[in-house]
């Protein structure tokens, strides 16, 4: 009996190419895998500026600020009195004094100084990064 000639065999052209679409494959997925695992996220870094952007749109929309320091009342046109201070490791935000609105978690610090033109808010994660940012008031 004559063998038959068959070309559905695996050559060496086609264990070369999937030899190197493994050599590809696995730095790679060592690395998604690395990312995935060990997230380096700038999430407190971010929460932190946010913070930042909703107290000077507060500051810009009050008509009277006071500051403490570590707490800041603001008094708005519609005779609301909006507090943001810090309460266990949270700065929160109460609007006449009620209410419960979360500005920023896991704060060690919470520190108000006051200037001429506004006042410089420096707060500390329980991380230890330090962050500061300078509030002016608009005339």
């Amino acid at each position: 009996m004559a063998l038959k000639n068959s070309e559905k065999g695996f050559t060496l052209l086609n264990q070369l190419f999937s030899l190197l679409i493994l050599i590809i494959c696995i730095p790679i997925q060592g690395a998604i895998l690395n990312t995935l695992h060990h997230q380096n996220t700038y999430y407190e870094e971010l929460s932190i500026q946010q913070f930042f952007n909703f107290i000077q749109r507060e500051v810009n929309q009050s008509i009277a600020c006071t500051t403490h320091s570590n707490k800041i009342v603001l008094h708005l046109y519609n005779d609301d009195v909006v507090t943001i201070e810090l309460y266990r490791q949270l700065v929160r935000r109460q609007l006449n004094g009620k209410g419960h609105e979360i500005y920023l978690r896991d704060i060690e610090s919470f520190q108000i100084s006051s200037l001429p033109f506004g006042f410089t808010i420096h707060v500390t994660s329980l991380k230890g990064d330090h962050y500061e940012k300078t509030i002016g008031f608009c005339p």
